[in-house]
């Protein structure tokens, strides 16, 4: 499939995902896609990890749409999100025996809260396991801060994974870094930690990280 018809294909399917605290303050933001079903929308737990509300904006849609978390999945830091709008289709699941090193792939997502959908190309470059034997894809592909919850594609515009820009060396340090308040830190009357969230929001990666679909968990209806 050409890419330009993959992408026509899926845009009403990605969201950019804005995250508020409770005075309804923006955190941040990330992308979600719809899958396994409609009205089911899939993310990334760091996306939505701290946020107290949730909404969403599709490609073309006019207004933000409100949306909830209904289950979260600590392990391989993905979430669901329901939402109220059943125009939309699902993106299908590919095929994952076909995913292996050197294949072509693409992603689509918001990358620094970009109102627009933006598309990148890359190969899978490697397909690791940790020592849980949790298995993940290195992408040789420009993976921004945003692109977090944007899907993984194959050449036939279907799901293989889950992109996920905030996987990197030392993760627990920085997450320690990153929950620390403002002004808690400072160099010469320089915040540290605004200093660290300001190159983590805009730096480019060179490798970039996704879950394989196999990992998204599928919704069940239980009264959510």
């Amino acid at each position: 499939m050409d890419i330009q018809d993959i992408i026509l294909k899926i845009k009403p399917s990605i969201a950019l995902i804005a995250t508020f605290n409770p005075k309804k303050q923006l955190l941040g933001t990330g992308t979600g896609f719809i899958f396994w079903e409609k009205n089911i929308l899939v993310t990334c737990n760091h996306v939505i990890k701290d946020a107290s509300s949730t909404l969403l904006k599709f490609s073309g849609a006019e207004n933000l749409m409100d949306s909830k978390v209904v289950l979260r999945d600590d392990e391989h830091d993905l979430a669901l999100l329901k939402f109220n709008d059943s125009s939309r289709e699902p993106i299908p699941i590919g095929d994952s025996e076909k995913v292996v090193e050197g294949v072509s792939i693409i992603f689509s997502g918001y990358p620094f809260g970009s109102a627009d959908l933006t598309t990148h190309q890359g190969i899978i470059s490697a397909i690791t396991k940790d020592v849980t034997d949790i298995t993940s894809y290195l992408i040789d592909g420009t993976v921004n801060s945003g692109n977090s919850g944007c899907p993984l594609l194959d050449m036939d515009g279907k799901v293989i994974g889950v992109v996920n820009a905030k996987r990197r060396n030392q993760n627990d340090f920085l997450e320690q870094v990153e929950d620390m308040p403002c002004g808690a830190l400072s160099l010469h009357g320089i915040d540290i930690v605004k200093i660290y969230q300001a190159l983590t929001n805009n730096i480019q990666l060179g490798v970039g990280y996704a879950v394989p679909a196999k990992y998204i968990p599928e919704h069940k209806n239980n009264g959510l």
